[in-house]
């Protein structure tokens, strides 16, 4: 069987929607690959869909909507259920599990939702006991050779196969022959494939081959031979691929991040963005026992769509890492309690001694906006006292539909230079010869880049030289390992998942980032810290939560009135984007 044979499903021979949307005719003579235009050529495009609109009836009620509407997604948006397994609003329309039939007035059998546009005067019933009889024809099929693994799969409470056939199937099997083996083995990137449990569904090849673009994932042999496998040699290595486990109905691909590691339903799941780029991917965070146990994709059409890349997915176990800074060092005290007044203290003593304007600040991309609006609230209003510590730059990634990650490791970037002026991570060098010639003689410092100590990226090796002539220094630590010194001020940092606050991402996209966890024990929130230190400078008479400091700095966002709830799960595109 040649590469191409084993990577073409079946035809259906009900009209299908490309990717853009717009109707196509499906020939009946050959097979078509994925991602091949019907006869080697571009079809004609069709009307546009948005400026015609047409009437059907979906289970006796008469229904308008844009002309080339997707059946399912109608069904969907109307809280009809139709179960399915190949479809992924993501992905382009397969047919092929065929669970999704309905019964439809223009065809004489049952016709597949997904791969079916709306049309005037069409009748659609989806419960109707023929339609009841195909779908648990279907199910039985599917579970023929399907083993019962479902108390050591990790797919276990978020398993399609799982829920259509407790409430499709039957309740019982026929199969008494012994069951058809298939492979488990590791295709790349620490994800494994438990070939006896595939349905075929083709939604990781499609994945592969329209969102990546990189084609590893195929099926080979046929029948209920037929399994998901990689070619020989070529392994599955993209930079995308953790998608492939989600988009999965069933436990066949399975990530070795998460193997045996929680049951879905005793996790809790919150919603926040990823840190890992300027991107600001939409993500799930999922916890159990104050710990994250995995970072999934959140849908968000003007950020991320479906997707999430492999970066910013795995990196979260440094948020309980071994280097996780965790004590507090002030003089002599190490009681978190102590930080906001010792700090107060020691900088009303300065500010006496030397003014506000011997100050400096030195930012983090990974502080949120609430939390750089209050530590701009302590430093001088010197622009050339306050300095950003970016992250070096990596490697900019552009996959076939246009998922991008980006060069850019810093995910506040934008917010910094917003709140502290466009400059503020090109003016290090300035604020560390002004250290060096005693113009600055104290230094507050926020280092909380996971992976990336101070004086670790390039250009800042001379700030951990000029530290030792400073006479004051107070620092927020992620992570230990820094040359500081002994007389230095260091209070731990919050971590992604600790933290309630917005970001501003490449594009503009205000967003929320939501506390998955709790914080260890003792650690205080910046916020919480910096709030005390202005009340101790006397600079505010009150301690205030992030929802309130938002609302203060909305107005220099140019988004005046506005609340948390009004930035949602989407988040607003500032600028007057949508």
């Amino acid at each position: 069987m040649s590469e191409s044979e084993s990577r073409t499903p079946s035809v259906p021979l009900e009209p299908a929607l490309d990717p853009s949307g717009q109707t196509r005719e499906l020939t009946k003579q050959r097979p078509i690959p994925y991602g091949v235009p019907v006869g080697g050529k571009t079809a004609e495009p069709a009307a546009d869909p948005s400026r015609r609109l047409v009437t059907f009836k979906l289970n006796d009620e008469e229904i308008e909507v844009a002309a080339g509407t997707n059946l399912i997604e109608v069904a969907r948006e109307r809280g009809v259920d139709i179960p399915y397994y190949c479809y992924h609003p993501g992905l382009t329309p397969a047919g092929n599990c065929r669970m999704c039939l309905v019964e439809a007035s223009n065809s004489r059998k049952p016709i597949t939702a997904c791969t079916t546009p709306v049309t005037d005067g069409l009748e659609i019933h989806t419960h109707t006991e023929s339609v009841k009889k195909a779908r648990a024809g279907v199910l039985e099929l599917m579970l023929i050779n399907h083993p019962l693994d479902c108390p050591i799969c990790d797919k276990s409470g978020e398993c399609m196969l799982q829920d259509h056939t407790f409430k499709h199937g039957k309740d019982g099997s026929r199969m008494v022959e012994p069951k058809e083996l298939k492979h488990t083995k590791e295709v790349g990137n620490d994800i494994y494939i438990w070939g006896n449990r595939c349905i075929v569904c083709t939604r990781c090849v499609r994945f592969c081959d329209e969102i990546a673009g990189t084609g590893e994932l195929c099926v080979v042999e046929r029948a209920d031979h037929s399994v998901i496998d990689v070619f020989p040699e070529y392994p599955l290595q993209n930079s995308l691929s953790g998608n492939v486990v989600d988009v999965c109905p069933v436990g066949a691909l399975i990530s070795k991040d998460f193997l045996y590691q929680a049951r879905v339903w005793y996790q809790k799941r919150t919603d926040s963005i990823c840190t890992g780029c300027s991107r600001g991917c939409n993500i799930e965070i999922q916890s159990k026992d104050n710990q994250v146990k995995r970072l999934v994709p959140r849908h968000n059409p003007r950020v991320n769509d479906y997707w999430i890349c492999d970066h910013g997915r795995y990196d979260y176990n440094y948020v309980l890492g071994e280097r996780r800074s965790l004590r507090y060092q002030l003089g002599r005290s190490a009681l978190p309690r102590d930080a906001g007044p010792f700090l107060a203290e020691g900088l009303q003593a300065f500010f006496d001694k030397h003014g506000a304007g011997a100050l400096g600040g030195v930012a983090s991309p990974f502080m949120t906006l609430e939390e750089i609006f209050l530590f701009r609230e302590i430093l001088p209003p010197v622009p050339q006292n306050i300095a950003g510590l970016a992250r070096p730059d990596g490697k900019e990634e552009v996959f076939k539909k246009g998922f991008r990650i980006s060069a850019d490791k810093n995910p506040n970037r934008r917010g910094v230079e917003t709140l502290l002026g466009e400059g503020a991570f090109g003016r290090l060098d300035g604020l560390i010869q002004r250290i060096d010639a005693g113009d600055v003689k104290g230094l507050f410092v926020m280092s909380d880049r996971p992976h990336c100590l101070l004086g670790e990226a390039p250009g800042e090796e001379k700030l951990l030289e000029v530290l030792s002539k400073l006479e004051f220094l107070a620092l927020f630590q992620l992570e230990r390992g820094a040359g500081l010194p002994p007389e230095a001020a260091v209070l731990p940092a919050t971590a992604f998942a600790e933290k309630d606050g917005t970001m501003i991402n490449d594009d503009g996209h205000l967003q929320r980032l939501r506390p998955a966890t709790e914080l260890p024990r003792g650690i205080r929130p910046e916020l919480e810290v910096l709030g005390e230190v202005l009340r101790g400078l006397g600079r505010r008479d009150r301690q205030q939560g992030a929802a309130g400091i938002f609302r203060e700095l909305a107005a220099e966002l140019d988004l005046p009135g506005t609340t948390y709830k009004d930035i949602g799960r989407q988040g607003i595109r500032l600028g007057g984007g949508g």
